[in-house]
């Protein structure tokens, strides 16, 4: 290495070293410094927990502080903030409402060493509070709606929910007493879906006005508000024929009364698919004349009624132009029978009704009709009673009308 590289190599060692040197001595035996802190504020320890358990709580000397004034290394007092500095007492010895001299202690961030801080001053060496007795007070949460909700939609008052439904406050009596309620304020301007919100309250009293107090503790400092917004739908009042020859659909002319449509409310989610409501079914093949039905109308599930009628009447007519006659039948036969099985007809004969064309009608005879048992789920000994199935030969437009009743006698 060249004289000029070593020279400069030198300069820069003696430089560092004397660097470290001189942070050395300022911190173990250069200067010190002061610096005042004011107004640190007291934390009392127990306050909301231990204190408020015995039914009591702190009327004045919470809101105190204390100003420091603290030497120390330079490094160390340049770098802390007021912010960093803890003070506490712990008022959980306190059993009585009086009045308490208590003492403080100081805390530092954990990175300093608290044996290089000295005291130098402090503006008091203990703090003085008054502890009285502890009043509490349950008030129910109210609530008002601002705004319109979206066109087509409504705001379901009544399914509203609130969480918490009441709040407790605690304080002196004289404090808490003209309380009344906890009041909170919903914007629903425009919703189109179930609004779920944390909104804050406000304290008033009994004529509405707002109580600021801030010496009144509460249990909750916001309310979870869940209100309902429905879709409003009209849905159609249908009914299910059920149809067989001779009794078809196209045969009747029927009406729904005394509304064949009704406003519901829902979940979007709940109605955005659904266009009517099924009354029920009605087999035309049990009836030979016209009828009215009653049902009940059954809401879809997450629905409200709107209209408010919860019945409808179904009245049907059979049109001009169908005849019905009576036939004694005498042809019945089974089948379905398993092997090792064998029936007796009890019933040898039976009368059946039909409906159809008046034309057809008169051109039908007995040796068009059979009726035939079937027997697949009645291979047990015994006598059973079996719907039976009513065939018209030769003409696909005519039809039974009823049930009927076949006994027979099955053994092994």
């Amino acid at each position: 290495m060249s004289e000029k590289a070593n020279k400069i190599l030198y300069i820069a060692l003696s430089l560092l070293m004397a660097v470290i040197f001189w942070l050395y001595v300022d911190r173990e035996e250069g200067s010190r410094i002061s610096a005042t802190f004011p107004n640190i504020p007291v934390e009392f320890i127990g306050e909301t927990d231990v204190l408020a358990g015995r039914g009591l709580m702190l009327e004045n000397g919470q809101d105190v502080s204390i100003t420091l004034r603290l030497s120390g290394p330079r490094t160390v007092i340049s770098s802390l903030e007021k912010e960093d500095i803890r003070i506490w007492a712990s008022v959980t010895s306190i059993s009585a409402i009086g009045t308490y001299q208590l003492t403080y202690d100081i805390e530092y961030p954990d990175d300093i060493n608290r044996s290089d801080i000295s005291m130098e001053s402090q503006s008091q060496f203990s703090v003085t509070v008054q502890v009285v007795e502890l009043s509490n007070k349950t008030v129910p949460v109210t609530w008002e709606v601002t705004g319109e909700v979206a066109d087509s939609y409504i705001y379901m008052s009544d399914l509203m929910v609130l969480e918490p439904s009441t709040i407790t406050i605690s304080g002196r009596e004289e404090d808490i007493a003209p309380v009344e309620t906890a009041h909170i304020v919903l914007d629903m301007s425009g919703a189109n879906s179930t609004v779920e919100r944390e909104l804050e309250y406000q304290m008033l009293d009994a004529d509405g006005n707002e109580v600021v107090n801030e010496s009144i503790r509460v249990s909750e400092h916001r309310v979870a508000v869940t209100a309902p917004v429905y879709l409003i739908k009209d849905l159609d009042l249908v009914v299910r024929w059920l149809s067989s020859p001779g009794s078809l659909e196209e045969d009747i002319s029927y009406t729904i009364g005394p509304v064949d449509t009704i406003t519901v409310a829902g979940e979007p989610a709940s109605l955005e698919t659904k266009d009517e409501i099924v009354l029920g079914e009605i087999d035309l093949s049990e009836y030979v004349e016209g009828t009215s039905l009653d049902f009940d109308i059954n809401i879809p599930a997450n629905c409200v009624n709107i209209s408010g009628i919860t019945t409808a009447s179904v009245s049907f007519q059979f049109k001009a132009g169908l005849d019905t006659r009576l036939f004694t039948v005498t042809d019945i036969s089974y089948r379905g029978l398993s092997d090792g099985y064998r029936c007796s007809l009890v019933t040898t004969s039976l009368n059946v009704v039909l409906r159809g064309p008046s034309e057809v009608m008169e051109a039908l005879t007995e040796e068009n009709l059979r009726v035939v048992v079937d027997l697949s789920d009645y291979n047990t000994d015994g006598t059973h009673r079996v719907e039976p199935l009513i065939l018209v030969d030769g003409f696909d437009n005519v039809g039974a009308v009823g049930p009927y009743i076949v006994t027979c006698r099955v053994s092994s």
